[in-house]
């Protein structure tokens, strides 16, 4: 007789066998013993959880000869079928081979046909996430209304690629990872049944490296007994499924220290499974997350909570964060780099290692807002804050300023004003409307001759009332800031957030770059020629364009609604001929509808 692997010779055969999942076996007990038993319901859950194990119990517990029971009896005819996989009333299908119209409309046809010797005719549809789109609504008819001797049970580890309409059609059962402890027990019990004499803590740590999974449990112990035989320890099962919770543990060590040349060595010794490696560092810094924030006796906490809770305690909790944001985008990114998995993992734990943490926004902000203190400082701007009271008669004194010299007195008060409006000379350099009082600034001139003004002594005494204003004449040149301080263009303000989005998403920083802005009120329309598939990936992160809205709300000074388009080459907008053109769109907030170009 051929080997039968461990994890088809314990497969549970009962409700009671199930190891894990008592809600939904109760569940589904509770509806046969009620006779609330469904036309369809759809299993999901993560790998080795024991969805179609469920559906193919729950099909014998329907069809036994004492039933529908929910403790089949395991002798009868139907039950045996069952048992053997060769029950002709109980159809599994393979929706990733199986998933066209052609095959639906084939079982649209079987499903009306009466049971050959069962109760129900039972269909399993495992992986039912792989069917097409125009298979699921070929389907819809039927799932909704079937015969009454038909039950569906599908089974998927997507849930969210099922449509909507056939979820609405099913009772949907959501299976847990499995718990470490009742995988050890369940291990324990194989262990004994098999004779085989462990070392003391070999079936927690296999426990605890098939995160959550009873068949990746029993997977890797088959794996261990062939290469240790009836006696393993826990070395062998280094040797076997590489460095699991402690090399994990060791590596998190090595990037707090930042000994790069060790986490290289360590990587290199997964490879070929990077993938368990980034899993299973991403699950030891949750826990070490949720030991900080939870305590080290939380249940939340997988593994060794006082270490973790150490570890975190010394690290931190920002830094922790920034790792696990930063191996999440990783994992993410391998899927699309297929035999660079190795290098990705690499690049990222070097740059992980680095000993500085990220600046967050509000420090950025923070610094933005000095420099642009001391910016204003330099060219005589105003600093940003609260506009300065315009004097009410400004104006007037900006108009009368060329008769200031005319009235320049002999006397010493007269000889003191007189440099005043040499103090805003920087201002002109700022905007252009000054230029229109170009001559105030040779005021000194009659300075050098006192004799033109002294046939008229009188004068002073009847223009010594407007002394005072010349101070505030001045200042219309200061007060001619809003111009400087209005609101940023699209492309200005685009570029400021651009720089405070590239300190923590370089990537969507970069693919923006690339885009053409637009606004149109509250809306920020960023136009790409090309958008492949990891661009799209990238757009379709929520954290990372709640990033980007964040950093546009800080600049703007208000909220955004940011879409980023494709555009078409055909339709595509003339770029602009000169900045000054490309300013004028911005100011006005228009698009250029042609560019004609004059021959030479």
């Amino acid at each position: 007789m051929s080997y039968l692997v461990l994890a088809r010779k314990y497969r549970p055969r009962t409700f009671a066998d199930m190891v894990g999942q008592e809600a939904i076996t109760r569940l589904l007990a509770g509806a046969i013993g009620e006779n609330r038993i469904g036309h369809a319901y759809l299993f999901s859950g993560p790998r080795g959880t024991g969805k179609t194990t469920t559906a193919r119990i729950f099909a014998k517990a329907l069809n036994c000869e004492q039933g529908p029971t929910p403790e089949p009896c395991g002798t009868c005819a139907r039950c045996v079928a069952c048992d053997a996989g060769n029950e002709l009333d109980v159809i599994e299908i393979d929706a990733a081979s199986n998933n066209g119209v052609d095959h639906v409309r084939s079982l649209r046809e079987q499903v009306s046909y009466a049971p050959a010797a069962a109760r129900f005719k039972v269909y399993i549809i495992d992986e039912v996430h792989m069917m097409s789109k125009g298979a699921f609504n070929a389907l819809l008819k039927t799932l909704e209304e079937p015969p009454a001797h038909v039950k569906f049970l599908f089974a998927t580890t997507e849930l969210h690629k099922v449509p909507d309409t056939i979820l609405s059609r099913c009772q949907v059962l959501r299976l847990s990872p499995i718990k470490p402890e009742h995988i050890t027990r369940r291990l324990d019990q194989v262990f004994e049944a098999e004779a085989i004499r462990a070392e003391a803590g070999v079936t927690s740590e296999i426990a605890a490296r098939s995160r959550g999974g009873m068949r990746d449990a029993l997977s890797l112990a088959d794996q261990l007994i062939a290469m240790a035989g009836d006696a393993p320890t826990l070395a062998d099962i280094d040797r076997v499924g590489g460095g699991g919770p402690a090399g994990q543990m060791a590596l998190l060590e090595h990037l707090a220290s930042g000994a790069r040349g060790a986490l290289l060595e360590r990587v290199a010794e997964q490879a070929g499974r990077e993938g368990e490696l980034v899993d299973g560092l991403l699950g030891a810094l949750r826990s070490a997350i949720v030991a900080l924030h939870c305590g080290a006796g939380s249940p939340l906490v997988e593994g060794d909570g006082e270490a973790l809770a150490r570890f975190a305690e010394g690290v931190g909790a920002a830094r922790l964060e920034w790792w696990l944001g930063e191996l999440l985008r990783t994992k993410d990114r391998m899927r699309f780099a297929p035999g660079l998995e190795g290098i990705l993992v690499e690049s990222t734990l070097l740059d992980l290692a680095r000993p500085e943490e990220p600046a967050d926004f509000g420090e950025l902000l923070e610094r933005l807002t000095a420099l642009e203190a001391r910016l204003g400082a330099a060219t005589g701007a105003a600093p940003p804050g609260p506009a300065p009271a315009r004097p009410v008669g400004a104006d007037r004194g900006a108009a009368s300023v060329p008769t200031a010299p005319a009235a320049a007195p002999t006397s010493a008060a007269a000889s003191s004003a007189a440099p005043a409006p040499v103090r805003p000379q920087p201002q002109p350099a700022a905007s252009p409307e000054p230029a229109a009082q170009a001559p105030r600034p040779v005021a000194p001139a009659p300075a050098k001759s006192p004799a033109t003004p002294a046939p008229a002594p009188p004068a002073p005494a009847a223009r010594a009332e407007p002394e005072p204003e010349t101070e505030p004449a001045a200042e219309p040149e200061h007060v001619l800031e809003p111009a400087a301080r209005r609101p940023p263009s699209p492309s200005e303000g685009f570029a400021a957030a651009l720089a405070l989005v590239e300190n923590q998403r370089p990537s969507l920083a970069a693919l923006l770059r690339r885009g053409r802005v637009t606004r149109e009120g509250d809306r920020l329309t960023v136009a790409l020629i090309e958008i492949d598939a990891e661009d799209r990936h990238l757009l379709d992160d929520t954290r990372s364009m709640g990033v980007a809205r964040s950093a546009l709300e800080q600049v703007f000074g208000e909220r955004l609604d940011l879409v980023v388009v494709q555009a078409d080459r055909r339709g595509e907008e003339p770029e602009p001929t000169d900045g000054f053109t490309a300013e004028v769109v911005d100011l006005f907030g228009g698009r250029i509808e042609d560019v004609r170009r004059s021959r030479p």
